[in-house]
């Protein structure tokens, strides 16, 4: 599911005295079947381009079409939308209702369904989908871990088989454990569902490792886009726009600077290890 935004703009308390623009005439093209990250500094208007892409914000101009919904225009169906658009918010048990994990699943898959038995399959495929097993059913949500909660959170949305998932800022107050497990995931999700997933973060560590593109806001603008390999080689141009630098490439460049040699656009920690390996097996410094 595509996302297109043309000209489009918006203000908070627009009229007013207090009038902030949060986005300025931003045009963005993001691909059906990718991951895509979102980062810039604080106030660039990361949030509100998710409130947008996701219906809760209404724009002041501009187009937003999403998959062959146009929002906001005559005919736009904005329950169905919900169906096909799922969001998990930052803090997940925010966005929790229910007692156990199976009811939590379940819940807004009930809304549409009576039946009983096709709920529950369904709830037993979306767990399985995030790497979570039958025992988790009748425990509270409240009662699990951080990622344990962002895996339910995640499948509750799974469960209406939306098109489209975006997750804001899903690695906050998880440990590398918990991070790598939640990467694995999605990864998962768009290989082998085939579902566009767009992830706004400033966690640039655990983009590196998983998307596909990278969108770069600052002062309400699109400054950049495109593959992850571009956007996060031009360290310039990150430092310029105050984002942070994946630490492969910071280590990379550290390399580069004290041994001359150039490791390459290594993929995640273990290909830097191994990339770093290979260069003193050639010297024949390196002893198995």
């Amino acid at each position: 599911m595509e996302v297109v935004f043309e000209h489009v703009s918006f203000s908070y308390n627009r009229g007013l005295k207090s009038e902030k623009k949060a986005l300025d005439n931003v045009n963005l093209y993001l691909q059906s079947g990718l991951i895509h990250g979102i980062i810039g500094p604080i106030g660039s208007g990361k949030t509100t381009l998710l409130e947008l892409m996701n219906g809760i914000t209404k724009p002041d101009c501009g187009d937003i079409t999403v998959g062959n919904y146009t929002l906001y225009k005559k005919g736009f169906n904005f329950n169905k939308f919900r169906y096909d658009v799922g969001l998990v918010y930052q803090l997940p048990e925010k966005q929790f209702f229910c007692n156990t994990v199976g009811e939590e699943v379940a819940f807004s898959e009930k809304i549409y369904s009576s039946k009983k038995r096709s709920i529950k399959n369904k709830v037993m495929k979306v767990l399985k989908m995030v790497g979570l097993d039958e025992s988790y059913i009748s425990r509270s949500p409240f009662s699990l871990n951080g990622g344990e909660k962002r895996l339910v959170a995640i499948a509750s949305v799974l469960i209406s088989n939306p098109k489209l998932l975006i997750l804001d800022e899903p690695t906050i107050g998880l440990d590398n454990k918990c991070k790598k497990r939640l990467i694995k995931i999605i990864k998962k999700l768009k290989e082998r569902y085939s579902k566009t997933i767009i992830i706004v973060t400033h966690d640039v560590d655990m983009l590196y490792e998983m998307v596909d593109n990278v969108v770069v806001l600052n002062n309400g603008c699109v400054v950049k886009e495109g593959p992850k390999i571009d956007i996060f080689a031009d360290t310039e141009f990150l430092n310029k726009n105050n984002t942070p630098i994946p630490s492969i490439i910071k280590f990379e460049r550290l390399f580069y600077d004290k041994t001359g040699i150039d490791l390459g656009f290594r993929k995640n920690t273990n290909d830097l290890i191994r990339g770093i390996v290979s260069v003193y097996k050639e010297d024949g410094d390196y002893d198995e």
